[in-house]
């Protein structure tokens, strides 16, 4: 897929309001909800190793249009540690 189109599809899913892009496919929905998060972040930094220049792409289209938002913080820990404190204190 070009630069141009990958840049147009990005634009316009950022666009359509989440709900109506929600529908999926339910065994890629439970595929997907099944694998665990470090496999996930393996499978992504693989491909970029191996599509460096698609990943680059991803990148600069992500840097234009979502260059002023601030990233998302992790929370740690999980429900338990919301619910009662992390105990660091």
């Amino acid at each position: 897929m070009g630069f141009g189109r990958r840049l147009v599809r990005k634009s316009v899913r950022r666009v359509t309001p989440r709900p109506v892009r929600k529908a999926m496919h339910p065994a890629r929905t439970v595929k997907n909800a099944v694998t665990p998060r470090p496999v996930k972040q393996v499978s992504r930094a693989a491909y970029t190793v191996r599509h460096p220049v698609g990943a680059t792409e991803n990148k600069v289209i992500g840097t234009a249009l979502y260059g002023g938002r601030a990233r998302r913080r992790s929370r740690r820990g999980g429900l338990l540690a919301f619910l009662f404190g992390s105990g660091r204190r």
